[in-house]
């Protein structure tokens, strides 16, 4: 049933037609019609709507709507019973691309199909950019498939493709990648990401893509990722190359990695993990990333874990191996590998409380608790040279008994009591069988002092003192020869005897905002070690006094301090109240930004600044990587790290540097530019430094970054379309790599 609005409205009954002149809109179920004029042919059951000419202008182009579909054109005509209809000198907007083309059919499937149009993401009527292209169909809310596609810049053509698939759907989805073209110094002119990506569900996709090179033949790479949370996770990736050498000979090899894990109970899971290849330069061939130019180790493992959570046990499989590609060793370290653990549980009655310490009401031997580890281990390796290969049997196992007391109701009393065995058959010299026995007692005690006040925002002050000993007692012994410490010679060591004393101090802060909302947090610790050796074979029986300082009156201050001193002077003679300081370490930082125009000052994964990114390899981080549109106005941070060591010859070793980077958008002219500066201050040097400048262009956005030294030294460009960010030309230390 067709629901209509006019200006005017005439039935024509003899032609069998209705007509709809000024401010038309008709619906027919899903389908909006707005025009100037329609005429609804009621035996042919047919659409047709025009705009109105009113005084030399034209008025009410027509507009087709359908579900997400929204098309405009200077005359259209649609059939109510069939779903299909026709648009000339359409217009249609789809997610972030304005389509216009002489002829547009559609159909009842949702499909269009359109014939001598231009794509273009660029919102002015004279496009900067557009694809010209010759057949076109698009299906609603999946894909646009274009045939025939010329890329223009302005009014020059640029590229042709003989297709080009527009991505309409958001988020992951099967298409063709889209390729990239370059060239570099290893692989000469190369395409890559020449490929399919296939997504047939939510837990599984898969992608295959190839490479074309002038220097290196062709390489295949398939990938195989697959996820269904808290069950199953792991990727598997098989690369193979045909490498063509300067002889004109070729080689074909592969490579090959694998990550698995999988949830088989409750309370069991397998690990595994496998990296193989059949040469030992194929990532020095085939990858960009540094760190796997760099590797020459190949790692694989097969792990699997059960626990029994209310006994506390737990065992561990495993099987490792290493393949290194630089001597041709293999290694298997752990093959196999168990090992059982039992953590602490009472000696005496049920384990009905993993409270520490003894309760109310229970007797006193109720507080007695043990733990329980063992392992067996059997690694050995294959080399190339017989002589250097190593065979390692090792068992071992630890018993620990221990009790936790509270005398007098604040002091807290552990005694601790523990033997380790460790057993083995192998062919080093060195011991087939190692014991150790130890005694511990330590105690300490906590005090606070709270400090209510109402000054500011500040509520209170509360610190937390620490003091604690513990003196330890230890025998051990070893036997050479034999099989598994059976046949030797044991020798028994020295006993020895330690006691640890720390001293540790919190400060923590209340504070209260103008809602009446309290929060706390940490204002200051400072804490103290040091210790006694009472069976040192040297005059210094007392260990380095060692502290650790924090200050964070602010999440944007942070300070920490680290020190070592040396309760002896110079020439060795006991001085408690004078130490000498042997290391400094003083590290500060401070960070600051304006609240960024969306209201959040968090800053979305894909455009996280390079400068401020994890320290990795520089190549990776501050010249290959693009860097952010930035969304704060601006943000500053500067870093300082200060180091001192004095050595036992009496000379002093230094370390001081400074980092800092600043970012700010500047306006209209340049929409970012970020800095960052590191400066030795010991050596008066500036050891790298990374600027970078962001600029969007209407359709286009354009950045550079220049590191001008440091064993990074370059720059990188790139100009691209904004919404298309793989279409656009790039740059790296001179040389053009991508279009």
């Amino acid at each position: 049933m067709l629901d209509f609005s006019a200006d005017r409205v005439v039935d024509r009954v003899s032609e069998n037609r209705i007509e709809l002149t000024g401010n038309v809109t008709l619906r027919y179920g899903e389908v909006t019609i707005r025009a100037g004029r329609v005429i609804f042919d009621r035996r042919r059951n047919e659409i047709t709507a025009e705009p109105i000419i009113v005084d030399g202008e034209t008025l009410g182009i027509p507009h087709f709507n359908r579900g997400s579909e929204k098309f405009s054109g200077q005359r259209m005509a649609y059939n109510v019973n069939t779903g299909r209809g026709r648009i000339w000198e359409g217009r249609a907007t789809s997610q972030q691309y304005r389509i216009r083309g002489e002829h547009a059919l559609i159909d009842s499937l949702e499909n269009m199909f359109l014939r001598d149009l231009t794509i273009s993401t660029c919102d002015k009527d004279h496009e900067h950019h557009l694809f010209r292209v010759g057949h076109f169909k698009m299906v609603e809310n999946d894909k646009a498939i274009a045939r025939n596609v010329t890329f223009e810049l302005g009014p020059v053509p640029i590229m042709w493709f003989p297709f080009y698939i527009f991505p309409l759907q958001q988020g992951r989805r099967s298409g063709v990648l889209t390729p990239n073209i370059g060239s570099n110094s290893r692989d000469g002119f190369s395409v890559s990401n020449l490929g399919y990506y296939y997504a047939p569900s939510d837990y599984w996709d898969a992608t295959l893509a190839a490479t074309l090179r002038e220097q290196g033949g062709i390489l295949l790479d398939g990938d195989l990722a697959y996820h269904i949370r808290g069950r199953v996770r792991g990727a598997v990736d098989l690369q193979f190359e045909n490498f063509n050498t300067a002889a004109g000979s070729s080689t074909r090899n592969w490579r090959f990695n694998l990550n698995h894990w999988q949830r088989l109970s409750p309370s069991s899971s397998l690990r595994a993990t496998g990296n193989f290849t059949s040469s030992r330069t194929f990532d020095q061939r085939n990858t960009d990333n540094l760190y796997n130019f760099l590797n020459q180790q190949l790692r694989s493992s097969l792990s699997y874990d059960k626990n029994w959570r209310d006994a506390g046990r737990s065992i561990d499989l495993g099987l490792a191996y290493i393949r290194d590609l630089d001597t041709r060793a293999n290694s298997f370290q752990g093959f196999p590998r168990v090992s059982f653990r039992q953590s602490r549980r009472r000696i005496f009655g049920h384990d009905d409380s993993r409270a520490s310490g003894r309760g109310a009401g229970q007797p006193w031997y109720r507080a007695f608790y043990y733990s329980f580890s063992a392992d067996l281990t059997n690694s050995f390796t294959r080399e190339p040279d017989d002589t250097l290969e190593r065979d390692d049997l090792n068992v071992g196992g630890r018993l620990t008994v221990n009790s936790q007391h509270r005398p007098f109701g604040w002091l807290e009393l552990t005694p601790s009591l523990s033997s380790t065995q460790r057993l083995s058959r192998h062919n080093q010299d060195r011991p087939t069988r190692s014991e150790t026995y130890s005694a511990s007692v330590n105690t300490g005690t906590t005090f606070y002092g709270i400090f209510l006040m109402e000054v500011g925002r500040l509520r209170g002050i509360r610190h937390r003192l620490q003091p604690r000993a513990g003196f330890r007692y230890s025998q051990s012994a070893s036997v050479t020869g034999g099989s598994f410490g059976f046949g030797g010679n044991r020798m028994a060591g020295n006993g020895k005897r330690t006691l640890d004393l720390s001293l540790s101090n919190t400060f923590e802060v209340k504070t209260e905002n103008e809602d009446g909302k309290e929060n706390r947090f940490t204002f200051a610790s400072a804490n103290v070690t040091s210790g006694f050796d009472f069976d040192t074979t040297t005059d210094r029986r007392w260990r380095s006094l060692r502290s650790i300082v924090s200050i964070k009156p602010y999440r944007r201050v942070d300070v920490r301090m680290r020190t070592n001193h040396s309760l002896y002077g110079a020439n060795g003679s006991w001085s408690p109240f004078l130490p000498r300081l042997e290391t400094l370490s003083i590290t500060s930082n401070f960070r600051f930004s304006v609240r960024s125009f969306l209201g959040s000052e968090k800053v979305p994964e894909d455009l996280r600044d390079p400068l401020r990114s994890p320290a990795d390899y520089g190549f990776e981080r501050d010249l290959y990587r693009d860097s952010a549109t930035g969304i704060s106005p601006w943000r500053f941070s500067l870093g300082h790290h200060f180091n001192l060591r004095r050595t036992t010859f009496g000379t002093t070793n230094r370390t001081s540097w400074i980092k800092a980077d600043f970012g700010v958008n500047p306006g209209r002219l340049i929409n970012r530019i970020d800095y960052a500066i590191n400066f030795n201050l010991v050596d008066p040097d500036v050891t790298n430094q990374t600027l970078s400048v962001y600029k969007e262009l209407h359709c286009f956005e354009a950045r550079l970054t220049l590191v001008p030294n440091g064993f990074n030294r370059g720059f990188a460009f790139k100009f691209n379309i904004k919404d298309i960010p793989d279409i656009g030309i790039s740059a790296r230390r001179g040389g053009v790599y991508g279009l």
